[in-house]
């Protein structure tokens, strides 16, 4: 079930899903903001909070819910999702998200021979382009 889960979120087609709305969340209707979005209200950020825990609860199967016990299970997602509200956390994971997708579609990068040709052949290409300045 989780291999079928996994292989199903990240198809192809999923991901065209996940850049449409990434690109309407970033530029809504094709074109930047003029102004930055209105403070939300701490009862709009309740209600949010709310509905995220109840898409995670119903995500996962009950399974685990009863494995935990209902309120043990809550708790475990609202623990996550405060977590989530950490500036540093949330830096550190995209970081390590972005680590793991550039190890997946460039497996070379991980080796250290790869790594000085590439650091030299920046180093190179600065050299020259000070030059022609």
């Amino acid at each position: 079930w989780l291999d079928i889960g996994v292989a199903h979120v990240t198809s192809a087609p999923c991901w065209v899903i996940y850049l449409q709305v990434l690109q309407e969340a970033v530029w809504p209707g094709g074109t930047l903001p003029a102004q930055p979005r209105p403070e939300r209200s701490a009862a709009e950020k309740k209600e949010t909070k709310e509905r995220c825990l109840d898409c995670l609860m119903q995500l996962l199967p009950e399974l685990i819910a009863d494995m935990l016990g209902s309120e043990k299970y809550r708790l475990s997602l609202e623990t996550m999702l405060e977590s989530l509200q950490d500036h540093q956390i949330n830096k550190h994971l995209i970081y390590s998200i972005c680590d793991l997708l550039l190890e997946l579609l460039i497996p070379e990068s991980c080796d250290v021979a790869f790594q000085k040709f590439l650091l030299q052949s920046l180093a190179k290409d600065t050299e020259r382009n000070s030059i022609h300045m």
